[in-house]
């Protein structure tokens, strides 16, 4: 038994499929259709419009954010470069040490940086952090980049990962070999030991800066390197700036002591690739 309720929505559902019913008409029913069709792909047009147009948005405004961090690897690539022979010169003289003292090892003069921590070979330590396109990547972001932006983009993320991997190996040799400051006992191991510690970490410097090379080519041919007056700047070669986060003391160490740099533009005498070869993607 059906009650009043029942049959006023069972009139009203009919009521409303009944202005499509072809009892009105073929031409008006086909009409009638086709409007709510054309609504609602006009409806999916304009949000997938205001999708479109949100996402480029965000990647506009993650380029500017972008800037700092791309100028900062090449900045970082350039210190590691320009540094290498000056710390290689370094190891060779406390490998030269190791192997020319007796019993006893002669004593290395320990530096200390503005920021009282000692060392007795100077490199560079950077945080080489790349975080505004790993928020991107999170957030989703990273996705609405150009293919070749992101395959561009990612190379120097995961390059800086790499780099700080290599920072803290680095940080922890230099660390092992501050016991050259004491005139410790030199038996057969220690001596061996000292010696695998230079030469790992010599090994290290030199792949960091083939690596910091091949960035800084990747990032000028994208377009993304700063002025030569801001990389300058930035090496601080006179030493007018005090060395830390804003500008490097590593030139102007190496030069006091009569120990060689590199040039950071040698990165123009090289090519790189970002994508696998036939790809198209970089030089």
């Amino acid at each position: 038994m059906s009650g009043p309720l029942e049959e006023s929505a069972s009139s009203a559902h009919r009521s409303h499929w009944r202005r499509f019913s072809p009892s009105m008409g073929w031409r008006a029913f086909w009409s009638e259709i086709l409007i709510v069709v054309v609504g609602v792909v006009i409806a999916l047009a304009a949000n997938e419009a205001v999708q479109d147009w949100t996402w480029r948005s965000k990647v506009q405004d993650a380029e500017v954010r972008l800037r700092d961090d791309i100028a900062w690897a090449f900045l970082w690539g350039a210190e590691v470069y320009v540094s290498q022979p000056c710390i290689d010169a370094q190891l060779a003289a406390l490998s030269r040490n190791v192997l020319d003292s007796g019993d006893t090892l002669t004593p290395q003069p320990v530096y200390t940086a503005n920021t009282t921590l000692q060392y007795v070979v100077r490199m560079p330590n950077r945080p080489h952090r790349f975080p505004v396109w790993d928020t991107l990547v999170a957030d989703g972001t990273a996705a609405h980049f150009a293919p070749q932006r992101q395959v561009y983009l990612g190379r120097i993320s995961g390059d800086m990962a790499q780099a700080r991997e290599s920072t803290a190996e680095a940080r922890h040799l230099n660390g092992r070999l501050m016991t050259m400051r004491d005139p410790i006992a030199l038996d057969p191991a220690v001596r061996a030991d000292l010696l695998t510690s230079i030469n790992e970490l010599r090994f290290l410097g030199r792949y960091e800066a083939l690596a910091a090379q091949q960035r800084m080519r990747r990032i000028a041919d994208a377009g993304n390197a700063p002025s030569t007056d801001i990389v300058e700047l930035f090496l601080n070669a006179s030493g007018k700036h005090p060395s830390g986060a804003d500008y490097s003391g590593m030139a102007q160490f190496c030069t006091a002591r009569g120990l060689p740099i590199a040039d950071w533009r040698d990165y123009r005498k090289i090519t790189v690739s970002i994508g696998a070869p036939g790809m198209g993607i970089g030089k």
